[in-house]
């Protein structure tokens, strides 16, 4: 085991970053690290935060021009560590580039304010993301966003949040396949992102129990967008499936889908929207495989444009449209292990997000 911060053998985690061999443990004791760098080049690690989030700042710091931390070894577990203000050079600086093959596994973790918060290498490996926050990445061109990985074998997202990416995507993935699970999107009422989430290369993606919000300032009108770069992956399918999916900027559609696309499913979601919105752009809504959907206004979803405390249980009007006149109605909470508190409904689950059956 190898123990970083004050009065520990390594002061700081670059120098634990030389020293690790394969299958070390590192603690890094909370607190802030600033203008500290490293390269993670050995495999089979376990790297966390002890006593809270460690809180790395770039203070226009790099390690090999690329990020705050580079990780090029395999299976490594990263937990409760945040990283803030990474630029470099070419643009596009992350607080993690990951160029590793195997797993890399990201738990409780923050991503602010940097020009990437992870780029991923394509090749052969997996990335798991956890119960982490992604807020406010971007350079603003475009080419930035909270999230952004290469083509991959998997990317598996569960019980995090990404809100207010800077012009680019707040998820960007095109990995062969991706499983985005009980997670938050949101721009709020003054988020400029492009799309909440974009798979610009199709592949295998499951979205489900999600909560979405495109907001009135979003770059791009097209909330999710699928395939739109060539369906360059080898199984290409698209499902959606209890999520809440709340616009508030005018015009464009909740998807935007390739055509060629080999198969979608809509099941039990709510879309709400201002009234001008298409369900599906690019392909045919004829061709999408629908069950237990509910299509609504965005006013019936109240708070859902309220990053400090937002609520997306369908108000009154809602509930009794989609049987939830029974469930009392309470504000939305962030905390941990989960982003939000699932509610016990009686019965079977109905449609949207934030509930499970008993």
């Amino acid at each position: 085991m190898l123990q970083v911060g004050a009065g520990k053998t390594y002061s700081v985690p670059s120098a634990a970053a030389a020293a690790a061999q394969s299958g070390d443990v590192i603690k890094i004791s909370a607190g802030d690290y600033r203008g500290d760098v490293a390269s993670w080049n050995a495999s089979n690690l376990t790297i966390c935060g002890v006593g809270g989030r460690a809180r790395l700042f770039a203070d226009g710091k790099n390690a090999q021009g690329k990020g705050i931390w580079v990780v090029s070894g395999s299976n490594i577990t990263i937990d409760s560590m945040e990283f803030h203000n990474a630029t470099v050079p070419d643009e596009n600086g992350a607080g993690i580039r990951a160029q590793n093959g195997g797993y890399l596994r990201i738990i409780n973790s923050g991503f602010f304010n940097n020009q990437n918060g992870i780029l991923s290498n394509a090749g052969s490996s997996t990335i798991n993301i956890e119960r982490s926050e992604f807020a406010r990445n971007g350079l603003g061109d475009g080419y930035t966003h909270n999230i952004y990985i290469g083509q991959i074998d998997k990317l598996t997202v569960s019980a995090s949040y990404f809100h207010e990416a800077k012009i680019g995507h707040n998820l960007k993935s095109r990995a062969r396949e991706s499983v985005i699970e009980n997670s938050y999107f949101m721009d709020g009422p003054t988020g400029t992102s492009s799309y909440l989430a974009d798979f610009p290369n199709g592949g295998k993606v499951v979205l489900k129990g999600n909560m979405f919000h495109k907001g009135p300032n979003a770059d791009n009108s097209n909330a999710i967008a699928y395939g739109l770069e060539g369906l360059s992956n080898p199984t290409n399918t698209l499902d959606v499936i209890h999520n809440t999916v709340a616009v508030t900027r005018s015009g464009g559609a909740f998807f935007a889908i390739a055509s060629g696309t080999s198969s979608v499913k809509f099941t039990a979601n709510i879309f709400a929207g201002t009234g001008n919105q298409s369900l599906v752009t690019g392909f045919s809504v004829g061709n999408v495989a629908q069950a237990s959907n509910v299509t609504s206004s965005a006013s019936n979803i109240p708070g859902a444009t309220n990053i400090a405390s937002p609520n997306f249980w369908p108000n009154a009007t809602l509930q009794a449209l989609i049987g939830l006149s029974t469930v009392p109605d309470a504000t939305y909470t962030r905390d941990a292990p989960a982003p939000y508190t699932l509610r016990t409904i009686s019965g079977a689950r109905k449609v949207g997000a934030l509930q499970s059956a008993p």
